[in-house]
């Protein structure tokens, strides 16, 4: 009975180094497996961003087209709740139409974000000065709904411009030859100016970081914003102009600009006017350019534009505040 112990030692210590054995094995796989992630992370990291989802827009148009005929631009993106922006850089002798929901065609003023809504298609028709061809870099950003925290990505292409025949862009935008003639509109003179007001978005100011946010008031508190764009869509400059804006606050209030700096033929500015507070229950904003008509126009029809802005049913009174 006393060898007992003695013949149980060897058969213990083999047990005990079979598990440091099988746990070094593990160790060792671990390692291994790690850094063989390690060298082959682009194509793991791949694998997962084609499930993850696009975290950009990707956008489709011609390798290039002709001024003036029309050609569809559509793009993709696997966002939530928004829309979209359409955006064109600024070259000289050079502007891209749109048919409104009149059938009408209309400019698109370059530099700027020209919204879309929640479509994912826009049919543009280009027009280009002269004969040389050219490039046009085209944008598209996705505008999150105002209480999302998701980011505005951005996607972007280039579509080639080739002259037609050497002739120059018309003036005015023209209705497509689809449309009737009595449709179409007249081609601006040279010599003449055209001043012209389109609202880009209402919102409200962000106390804490002055950037526009693309909301409604919530009360009487907030600061509420108004961005629209002036352009001269004439052959010629505006000189030094005014416009005015009748805001919807408590009592009425009309806005009335200083000075404004001279338009060149094709060019325009983007304003942004902050107020508050909007009246109870909301009201129309009114813009107005060249009110005294002191600019002789092409067109004197596209100098106004108007924006309803929603607000809450609040009561008390409040000093008006503009700038």
């Amino acid at each position: 009975m006393a060898d007992t112990p003695q013949s149980q030692g060897p058969g213990l210590l083999a047990n005990i180094l079979a598990v440091a054995g099988f746990i070094i094995l593990i160790i060792v796989i671990v390692w291994g497996a790690y850094h063989l992630l390690r060298l082959t992370g682009s194509g793991v990291s791949s694998l997962f961003s084609r499930f993850g989802g696009n975290d950009g827009i990707t956008i489709s148009v011609p390798r290039e087209t002709e001024s003036g005929t029309a050609f569809p631009i559509t793009w993709e993106y696997d966002g939530n709740e928004g829309s979209y922006a359409f955006l064109y850089q600024c070259k000289s002798g050079f502007r891209f139409d749109v048919i409104g929901a009149n059938g009408r065609a209309s400019t698109v003023p370059c530099g700027s974000a020209f919204t879309v809504g929640t479509s994912t298609e826009l049919t543009l028709t280009p027009f280009l000065a002269g004969t040389t061809t050219m490039d046009v870099p085209v944008s598209v950003v996705f505008m999150p709904a105002a209480s999302s925290t998701d980011p505005r990505p951005q996607g972007t292409a280039s579509v080639r411009v080739l002259a037609k025949n050497g002739a120059a862009a018309p003036s005015e935008p023209s209705t497509p030859s689809t449309n009737t003639t009595s449709d179409a509109q007249p081609v601006a003179p040279a010599g003449k100016p055209d001043l012209s007001v389109r609202v880009l978005a209402v919102g409200v100011i962000n106390p804490v970081t002055g950037a526009f946010e693309s909301r409604y008031p919530s009360g009487p508190q907030d600061i509420a914003a108004v961005q629209f764009d002036i352009a001269n869509n004439g052959g010629s400059s505006t000189g030094n102009y005014f416009f005015t804006v009748n805001l919807p606050m408590q009592g009425g209030y009309l806005y009335s600009s200083s000075m404004q700096s001279n338009l060149t033929p094709g060019s325009h500015v983007v304003n942004t006017l902050r107020f508050k507070p909007v009246q109870s229950g909301g009201g129309t904003i009114t813009i107005n350019v060249d009110t005294t008509y002191a600019v002789g126009e092409t067109n004197e029809g596209n100098n106004n534009a108007t924006m309803y802005v929603s607000g809450p049913a609040w009561s008390g009174n409040y000093l008006p505040y503009v700038y």
